[in-house]
């Protein structure tokens, strides 16, 4: 005898401890189930919903074994049309071995190659709060954002979060959070939106003290001399903020991944990954690229 149920709920969850309560329950109510992820951004899955939306289906039946099944975190632009361009056609589902330690058991990914990178990078790094130091270099990493991961050596608003790492190590944890390949990281565990302690402390980082000072140096001139103020007044606050460019610091920000995926021992694999025909690509320095470097993202902060 089964059971089944479907539902359509906020990405979060799947991908938020705020939410552990109802993961526990899909881990030992449901046999197997199967979880795809949208995003709200170009497009939306339902008209007037602004939000990112995972839908989940379970099956619950008299069988031992359990099966989780994922999806990448799916963008898209509708056609001509008016339709969503074949989305569900296309849509691929895994069933990940995710590393013991992982810290989402429900991770947004749908192709065999996501998965060999994120064992990779568990296999050649250690997370990055193995590294925190009371007394060590601070830095900052940006809270929020929809297409780039950003962290810097300035608390320049309070949407920048504060991070102290053993000095040998500043320069890694600051390229490794700046790069493409934590971008990635970040949009598979985590709501899409926010960036909390969680995927900062748990990203594996490699055991490596030089190769990017330089590039390091490079990246923020980039980033400042594309900077831009902006005012914002309310009731109960005033402030200053500076927004970044990212997409014009993306050169160098490939270099950044290339020295990273040296240092992991990636293969060309994750740096020319191909996905199939119609998809865009779900890892290296290209991922999800004609939708991070398109219109829509003028004026992300």
């Amino acid at each position: 005898m089964q059971s089944r149920i479907g539902m359509i709920v906020p990405v979060a969850s799947v991908s938020t401890d705020g939410m552990s309560t109802l993961q526990n329950l899909y881990l030992t109510k449901f046999t197997h189930q199967w979880h795809s992820n949208f995003a709200t951004r170009p497009e939306k899955l339902f008209v007037g919903v602004d939000m990112n939306l995972t839908i989940s289906l379970f099956v619950k039946s008299q069988l031992e074994r359990r099966n989780i099944f994922t999806t990448t975190y799916y963008r898209w632009y509708y056609g001509a049309d008016g339709n969503r361009s074949g989305l569900f056609e296309r849509m691929n589902y895994l069933n990940p071995a995710i590393p013991k330690d992982h810290p989402n058991r429900f991770p947004k990914l749908g192709q065999d190659t996501e998965l060999d990178i994120l064992r990779k990078i568990y296999d050649t790094g250690m997370k990055l709060q193995s590294f925190y130091r009371p007394s060590g270099k601070k830095i900052y990493y940006h809270s929020g954002g929809r297409y780039w991961r950003k962290a810097i050596e300035k608390k320049l608003s309070s949407h920048y979060k504060e991070c102290s790492i053993d000095s040998d190590a500043k320069d890694t944890a600051l390229a490794s959070l700046n790069s493409q390949l934590y971008y990635w990281y970040w949009i598979s565990n985590s709501n899409c939106m926010d960036v909390v302690a969680r995927e900062v402390d748990s990203f594996p980082v490699p055991r490596v003290r030089d190769g990017f000072p330089t590039l390091l140096r490079r990246l923020f001139n980039g980033y400042f001399a594309n900077a831009e103020k902006r005012v914002r007044e309310g009731e109960r606050i005033n402030t200053t903020e500076v927004n970044f460019d990212v997409k014009l610091s993306k050169p160098i920000i490939d270099e950044i991944d290339k020295v990273l995926a040296k240092h992991y021992g990636f293969s060309e694999e994750w740096l020319d990954f191909i996905p199939p025909k119609g998809e865009a690509r779900r890892t290296g320095i290209n991922y999800d690229i004609k939708y991070r470097m398109g219109k829509e993202l003028e004026g992300e902060e």
